[in-house]
């Protein structure tokens, strides 16, 4: 792989990725992942902005379900949905990428919807998906959801996750970025892929996050014992920061073993370090096809989606 230094624009950021397709909801939840995918846009980019929208059978109740009420929610949706195309296409254009627009739907439910995006992205033969998500509402809230799980299940491309509450700091080009470790061959190459995003110069973290989970039948002794696997976690962050070496980094990198407090579990402790070392982007690595399932083998990965509020990057293992 090319050092980062070798993947610049002319205005200093990395453009590693060639084919982006970004999804774009209507409700609201891509508002932030539209300006955000244009960092990684240039001329050399081809992009497909991809709208979707459910079908009003999926939710309007039996006594409004006639013929006309269905056709004119469908043409009401249909219209918002191709409104908010246009309007991704138009603020992507301006980075000079090519970009190209397609409509889904309607679908039967969110994940109808995620897989339909996560088969486009295998047909079109994207390398990198953005979605947008909020908390409780919006097609894109998938990400934290377990529904989500089909679109990181379906595809190998890598994930980027943009909250519509992200903190405004966090949605310039990213130059503080923490990268979650545990020695597995998924995080790494999540360090590799993260890299090539990297601006020169970036701060760097590599973070290990030890589960200390609390016995409170024995709390005490709990509190007092060592973390039980510290060379592996030193082996883990070393290897991490001789990729990030590797490939080029010439800003500051640090290491940093870090452990779950009391009634935290892994998602709380890295949501706590990436707010603390104020992380501009969060990036994770996924063990397998069950994708969001898999970071840190265990479903930490679907609670932190779904309280990030930041830019996080999954990759899964196959790249």
């Amino acid at each position: 792989m090319e050092p980062v230094s070798q993947l610049l624009s002319p205005h200093g950021f990395p453009k590693p990725f060639r084919r982006i397709l970004v999804a774009v909801d209507p409700s609201g939840a891509s508002l932030n992942a539209i300006p955000y995918a244009a960092h990684f846009c240039s001329p050399d980019t081809q992009v497909l902005v991809l709208g979707f929208f459910e079908d009003p059978e999926a939710y309007l109740t039996p006594h409004s379900r006639t013929p006309a009420d269905v056709s004119a929610a469908f043409d009401e949706l249909r219209r918002d949905e191709l409104v908010a195309l246009e309007g991704a296409q138009a603020v992507l254009q301006r980075t000079g990428a090519q970009v190209h627009k397609r409509l889904l739907g309607p679908a039967l439910g969110n994940r109808e919807i995620s897989a339909g995006i996560a088969r486009v992205a295998e047909e079109w033969n994207a390398d990198l998906v953005v979605v947008g998500a909020e908390p409780a509402a919006g097609i894109a809230a998938l990400l934290g959801t377990k529904v989500s799980a089909a679109l990181a299940e379906h595809t190998h491309r890598a994930i980027l996750m943009i909250p519509k509450r992200a903190t405004e700091s966090s949605l310039h080009h990213a130059r503080r970025i923490l990268f979650a470790v545990d020695g597995s061959e998924a995080s790494l190459n999540a360090v590799r892929v993260g890299m090539q995003v990297a601006p020169p110069h970036s701060s760097l973290l590599a973070i290990y996050v030890e589960d200390r989970g609390v016995d409170v039948s024995e709390l005490e002794e709990s509190l007092l014992t060592p973390a039980p696997s510290v060379p592996h976690a030193a082996n883990a962050l070393a290897q991490a920061s001789a990729i990030m070496t590797e490939l080029g980094a010439r800003g500051n990198i640090e290491r940093r073993v870090s452990h779950t407090r009391l009634a935290e579990d892994v998602a709380a402790a890295l949501l706590r370090e990436a707010q603390e070392w104020d992380a501009d982007l969060v990036v994770v690595g996924a063990q397998d096809r069950h994708g969001l399932f898999s970071w840190f083998n265990g479903h930490e990965n679907e609670r932190v989606a779904r309280a990030i509020d930041r830019p996080l990057l999954v990759v899964n293992q196959a790249g």
